[in-house]
């Protein structure tokens, strides 16, 4: 099959319809995404677009592109494959710290020529570590060539000579071997922790020609965006895509359905272990100006600090000066921007540390289990006992007045690392019961067994369901067979156990109906994307040109409603999500009835059925979360009747899930991100 052709100068002004798109990380695989972005940029504008990782850079690169559609933001995304596979520009956005440049050379080592080479750079970068640990072997060597001067039977001189070349020999293995890996792992259990838990800060290090990543991201965020060429010195903001090129950033709409576009990343949070989506709206996180300043550009941070989130609208005066009070107490912390004002470049480093190769990021909070801290509520109350005009943030901390609590809170840091740790395909991102326009996902995943890389048809190297009944098998992972000196079915297993943490939420989310079916898949090798820093331009070439067959798979099976009568259609898709959502409604609607209806397992006692406790008397127990006003308790009512009404029909013996799409899906109640 023929190379596609480039799309730098394809017609991105006649985008007639509207898609969502959600991507997968996995380091340098992201180069499959730029070219199958451009290739849906031609017939769809890009209204939600989401990833994790890797798959975070392409989401905030597409969103970007997006922004800077008249301005041709993807013509130039279009050229990112080129520049990437153009002489050390790949390898050089992972520029090493130097105290980690050792470190990095070895492991670069083993990814560009395996483990043999990576023994000889660490021979060489190690080298005093070397001769130290090959120090008594030398003894034992130069006491063997100075056997002759020994007295007694030729024989035996010959024997002790012998045995102390071999000893000595050993022992140079041993030694050398033992003060390397030593002088190795001390450096690794220091330099790295001391360099934020990574190998490579973000920002220039040690032997780049070139801007490292961190500031190369933003360097591309801007020239996508065209924010540059309109004269706008700020970084792109989420504010800037909420609102659109033809409004203002402070002009963005709160309300998400009313955004321009809307861009989400995965996090996790490793020091509370938890996923998070960003840009939250969540006003108890802080930064460190100087430690960012050693993770962005001092613009991006610069920007942070003259931004601080503002206080809620509905906020009442007592409420701000605790706040302000909290401020003050957090010096020379500063509260994290507001979602409309936090850098897209900040949000995606934080989405994209991929754990030992890139520093994490620090944000700092209050640990409130911690009984010490409960002293934040003494110092906002000593706060309004001062009167609703003095501000904290305004006095010097020596000269507030008198009668202050004794201890104050203190804070700690919280780590983000790569969103790929916990959720490495967010799938579920933008979802709907019923979707106006469809939410495109590209997966990477390894060859199945049964299949090779054709070096010939890239698009044979893709795939993608095309009916309804594809696509609902479970994937499998196989372990390699005991060969060699070196089995690797302990790795394999211990790798299968990683990703099976990662994955396990979205492989299920795939095989759903009305998920898996539009979702394009990427078949990669070993030698593929990942951790292959040193991949050459003819590699990055084939999974470019992969990435847009996979794309052409989604447009053919969107762009038509033709092809039989379970061919996965735009229609079809839309069907099938409807009947899945009633028999997830239903389901749910039966479960609730059913709970409303049954009596209080304590009824003799006098407790009360769910619909007493909705409709209770004010200033009836319990006293949490009441109703705000008459008007709410009315509304509750008549949802709780519709509900029971809607579960009316699934009591009967039809059921809108029977011959439904399968497998079947279920609701859940799960916390936000």
């Amino acid at each position: 099959m023929t190379e596609p052709d480039p799309l730098a100068g394809a017609d991105y002004s006649k985008a007639g319809r509207s898609c969502d798109i959600v991507m997968k990380g996995g380091i340098t695989s992201g180069v499959v995404y730029p070219h199958a972005v451009c290739e849906l940029a031609q017939t769809y504008r890009f209204r939600n677009v989401g990833g994790t990782s890797a798959g975070a850079i392409a989401a905030a690169a597409t969103a970007a592109a997006e922004y800077g559609r008249d301005s041709g933001g993807f013509e130039k995304l279009a050229g990112l494959p080129d520049w990437l596979g153009t002489g050390s520009n790949l390898r050089d956005l992972f520029q090493p710290q130097a105290g980690t440049e050792r470190l990095f050379k070895v492991l670069l080592a083993y990814l560009d020529k395996g483990w043999k080479r990576a023994v000889l750079v660490a021979l060489w970068r190690f080298r005093v570590a070397a001769v130290a640990g090959a120090l008594p072997a030398l003894c034992l060597v130069a006491l063997a060539l100075t056997g002759s001067s020994i007295s007694g039977p030729k024989l035996l001189i010959d024997l002790v000579a012998a045995a102390s070349l071999l000893s000595g020999a050993l022992l140079l293995l041993l030694g050398t071997a033992a003060a390397v890996v030593a002088h190795l792992a001390y450096e690794a259990t220091h330099a790295v922790p001391n360099n934020r838990f990574g190998l490579c800060s973000g920002l220039a290090g040690q032997g780049g020609s070139g801007p490292a990543l961190t500031e190369w991201l933003e360097g591309r965020f801007a020239d996508y965006s065209g924010l540059e060429e309109r004269g706008c010195d700020q970084p792109l903001t989420f504010g800037h895509l909420w609102a659109g090129p033809e409004k203002d950033r402070e002009r963005a709409p709160a309300e998400p359905d009313q955004r321009w576009l809307q861009l989400a990343m995965m996090t996790t949070n490793l020091t509370n272990r938890r996923a998070h989506q960003l840009p939250w709206d969540s006003r108890e996180w802080f930064f460190d100006p100087a430690e960012l300043r050693e993770l962005f550009p001092e613009k991006v941070v610069r920007w942070m600090v003259d931004h601080p989130a503002p206080f809620p609208s509905d906020c009442t005066k007592a409420k701000k000066q605790g706040s302000l009070m909290r401020r003050a107490l957090m010096k020379p912390l500063l509260p994290l921007p507001a979602p409309e004002d936090l850098p897209v470049v900040v949000a995606t480093r934080m989405s994209l540390s991929f754990p030992v190769l890139l520093s994490a990021i620090p944000l700092w909070n209050l640990d409130m289990s911690d009984p010490a801290n409960a002293v934040l509520g003494d110092w906002k109350a000593w706060a309004c006992a001062q009167g609703e005009d003095w501000d904290p943030l305004r006095t010097e901390r020596r000269n507030w007045p008198g009668g202050k609590p004794t201890t104050t809170p203190k804070a700690e840091r919280c780590w983000f690392s790569d969103g790929g740790i916990s959720s490495n395909f967010p799938i579920h991102f933008f979802d709907r019961l019923v979707p106006r326009w469809p939410t495109f996902a590209i997966n990477l995943r390894p060859f199945p067994p049964w299949q090779r890389r054709d070096p010939e048809d890239e698009e044979a190297n893709t795939w993608m369901v095309s009916r309804n009944g594809d696509g609902i098998a479970e994937s499998w992972y196989r372990y390699p067979e005991a060969e060699g000196f070196l089995d690797k079915r302990l790795f394999a297993f211990l790798s299968s156990a990683v990703r099976t943490m990662q994955n396990r939420v979205d492989e299920r989310q795939m095989r759903v109906p009305g998920f898996r079916d539009r979702v394009a898949h990427v078949n990669m090798c070993d030698d593929e994307g990942g951790m292959n820093l040193t991949m050459p331009a003819p590699r990055i070439k084939a999974l470019t040109a992969r990435g847009r067959f996979a794309a052409r798979r989604l447009l053919k099976a969107y762009g038509d409603d033709a092809g039989g009568d379970d061919a996965i259609t735009w229609d079809n898709h839309r069907w099938v999500r409807l009947r899945s959502s009633l028999s997830v409604l239903e389901e749910m609607h039966r479960r609730f009835a059913k709970g409303l209806r049954k009596e209080p397992e304590r009824a003799a006692a006098g407790e009360r059925t769910y619909e007493e406790l909705a409709q209770r008397p004010k200033g009836d127990s319990p006293n949490s979360y009441r109703w705000k006003n008459e008007a709410q308790k009315a509304l509750a009512k008549g949802q709780i009747e519709a509900i029971k009404e809607a579960a009316g029909p699934a009591t009967a013996t039809e059921t809108v899930s029977e011959e439904g799409p399968k497998p079947p899906p279920v609701g859940q109640i799960l916390p936000t991100d």
